[in-house]
């Protein structure tokens, strides 16, 4: 008995051993695996960083430049030439109801407010709220920087579009006042010619880049990218509130067809530069959400109760889901 005991004493104390060698194995080997993984994540940082720095910020620079140099003239617009007293490009300016500054700024500025508002109402209560304003932050830049892919491509289009047709606007003869119209006669065709008006030299060279509407792609791509996101992000029928997302909705399609159908009631544009910059703008909105984004599938993965649907948050407008 005595001798069993003993033997019994010593397994147990071996098991104990070997159950401790085991621990600190694998202990060792788990922080050996955190170690390698936090020097991998620095290793990838580091790396991108390098790629950021080294290409894609020259890329984008070089981008912009070229844009710059067709918008300044530097890089020369073709001249399309024109008919002597045709009346479809002898409209009076009398200014845009849209500026290009306006423009720029509202498809800046209402997207990253559209962002920031819904990624944060639809980001869990519960949540600190410092962390919930990050989350919305990071949820936000990811989707503006994935919006302007699709706007950089959209105005690289026509940009090159603009300088390679050189169509004169409608008010061309207001603007550009050429050189050669003073002496032409009947409907001759002048192929060459100087613009002499009292415009600033941008006026003058923007009164022969009507083709296509860059109002018109930029402000659609715009408009129908934000009604396209809050419809996967924040639409839901059993929602307390119903008509919420519709009207911002609908506020963002207006924008679109205002500065669309002003392009043309300014005597800006024809209306063919218009519809073809819409289809520009729609082109880009498509290859953007569908390709780019996944037809904003990420937020139906990460934030999703229920397939296909948005997850239930309670918020001032979108307390909890109705019972069907």
């Amino acid at each position: 008995m005595v001798a069993n005991s003993a033997v019994r004493t010593s397994l147990e104390g071996i098991k104990r051993i070997a159950s401790f060698s085991r621990s600190f194995k694998i202990g060792a080997n788990t922080r050996d695996i955190e170690s390698h993984t936090t020097k991998s994540r620095a290793c990838r940082t580091r790396f991108n960083l390098r790629w950021l720095l080294g290409v894609d910020l020259p890329l984008l620079l070089i981008v912009l430049a070229l844009i710059g140099l067709f918008e300044l003239g530097i890089i020369p617009n073709r001249k399309a030439g024109f008919f002597c007293n045709d009346a479809a490009i002898s409209f009076d300016y009398t200014g845009e109801t849209v500026t290009s500054l306006i423009l720029m700024t509202t498809i800046f500025i209402i997207p990253i407010g559209v962002f920031m508002i819904t990624e944060y109402i639809f980001t869990p209560n519960e949540i600190p709220l410092s962390d919930r304003t990050m989350r919305a932050f990071l949820k936000s830049s990811w989707l503006f920087k994935t919006y302007l892919y699709g706007f950089m491509m959209n105005l690289c289009i026509v940009e090159v579009m603009k300088g390679i047709v050189g169509n004169p606007r409608p008010v061309f003869f207001a603007l550009c006042q050429p050189d050669t119209a003073k002496t032409c006669n009947g409907t001759d065709f002048v192929s060459t010619f100087e613009c002499t008006s009292s415009y600033s030299r941008w006026y003058r060279m923007d009164s022969y880049r009507s083709f296509p509407s860059g109002h018109t792609s930029l402000s659609v791509y715009c408009g129908f990218f934000l009604a396209w996101y809050l419809q996967k992000r924040a639409f839901n029928w059993s929602y307390r509130s119903e008509l919420v997302v519709p009207v911002v909705q609908l506020l963002c399609v207006s924008y679109s067809v205002l500065c669309s159908l002003t392009r043309i009631t300014d005597r800006m544009h024809h209306w063919w530069d218009v519809l073809i910059g819409s289809a520009i703008g729609l082109i880009t909105l498509l290859y953007t959400v569908i390709f780019l984004n996944d037809n904003f599938s990420y937020f139906n993965t990460s934030d999703s109760g229920e397939e296909g649907g948005t997850a239930p948050t309670r918020t001032v407008l979108f307390d909890e889901r109705r019972d069907s």
